[in-house]
């Protein structure tokens, strides 16, 4: 091969990869999420999204979410002055409730106004829920919102159980703040382009956001480790954990539980296996109405909805059924937790 033959190689080579990584830039909207900078929210004492950007989701649907005050998704605005016959609801949960996966006229908070409205309900919701949360996230930001948001009632959405476990965890303050990172990350949001963080990410990153270890050398793979064997799981005491999150707060507390279901034959449809039912699903139900809680679960439901056709979740890595909730699930999840807000007498402020 002379030099050049050589170069026109080296050419087309870059060439072809400079058009091809364009493609990718104008493409990666369609399927690559965004990045949105972040900030720590003096009320919630919590990092949360920053107000008045728009958070693109593309891993299920097409949605595109506005960040409103305090890092709520999908409410781009909020009253400081209560109205007299005005409910507010603060709704918790992670992902599932965060609804970042459905337009923001879908998502949880504007379903339950919405059914409010057409049963004369003034009804309010904020959506304070954030991905990867659990009970010790939002028992600790629980006192901190009552007051100053005017909250006349908590609504905790449960996906899973074991979320609700961590209600017994000592609360622990907040790491101190390392400005300058933040500020690092922030300036990546702003100004990198979403597929690049992407591509970087899955490169440097493992799936559970651990950093990668990367590998040079040619030859098979080492042997992994094999894992110590693992003890069983304690029990936990649900009556603890119900008397934990009763404690957070003197006002109303609602419990929904909404578990994954799935397929289990083509006429049966249970709910994941991973999830308490039978006698464990009954002692927590048990242990929630001695602690003075409210649990009402939507698995009747969501089976119903789905026996026609109408299921409650989207996907996950291609699996339908298995994902996050949808607009169908919300649409239900909404009509139960409306109907639990309709039986309470709350006082006009």
């Amino acid at each position: 091969m002379n030099a050049l033959n050589a170069k026109r190689i080296v050419a087309k080579w870059l060439l072809g990869a400079l058009f091809g990584t364009f493609l990718i830039a104008l493409t990666s909207p369609l399927f690559v999420r965004s990045y949105v900078p972040s900030e720590l929210d003096p009320l919630r004492g919590v990092f949360v999204l920053e107000s008045g950007h728009f958070y693109r989701w593309r891993s299920e649907g097409y949605a595109t979410t506005a960040i409103g005050p305090h890092g709520m998704p999908g409410r781009v605005g909020l009253d400081e002055a209560k109205r007299a016959d005005e409910i507010r609801v603060a709704i918790w949960g992670d992902s599932q409730a965060e609804g970042v996966g459905v337009s923001d006229q879908q998502k949880l908070h504007r379903q339950i106004e919405r059914i409010g409205e057409q049963s004369q309900h003034t009804i309010v919701a904020l959506p304070l829920a954030r991905s990867g949360d659990d009970a010790a996230d939002w028992l600790a930001q629980i006192p901190r919102v009552e007051e100053a948001l005017a909250i006349d009632m908590h609504v905790i959405l449960v996906a899973e159980m074991v979320d609700l476990e961590a209600a017994t965890d000592a609360i622990t303050p907040a790491p101190p703040i390392d400005a300058s990172q933040l500020a690092a990350q922030n300036r990546i949001a702003s100004n990198v382009p979403a597929f690049v963080i992407q591509a970087a990410r899955r490169v440097l990153r493992t799936a559970d956001d651990t950093p990668r270890t990367l590998r040079f050398s040619v030859g098979p793979l080492p042997n992994p480790a094999v894992p110590p064997a693992t003890l069983d799981k304690p029990e936990t005491d649900w009556d603890a954990v119900m008397r934990a999150i009763r404690a957070a707060s003197d006002r109303p507390i609602l419990l929904v539980y909404a578990p994954r279901i799935q397929r289990q034959s083509l006429t049966r449809i249970v709910v994941d296996n991973d999830q308490p039912t039978g006698n464990e699903l009954s002692e927590i139900k048990q242990a929630a109405q001695s602690a003075g809680l409210l649990l009402r679960e939507v698995t009747e439901n969501f089976v119903a909805s789905a026996e026609k056709n109408h299921w409650p979740h989207g996907f996950h890595n291609g699996v339908i059924m298995q994902g996050h909730l949808n607009e169908t699930g919300y649409a239900i999840v909404a009509s139960e937790i409306v109907s639990e807000i309709e039986r309470f007498d709350f006082p006009v402020h």
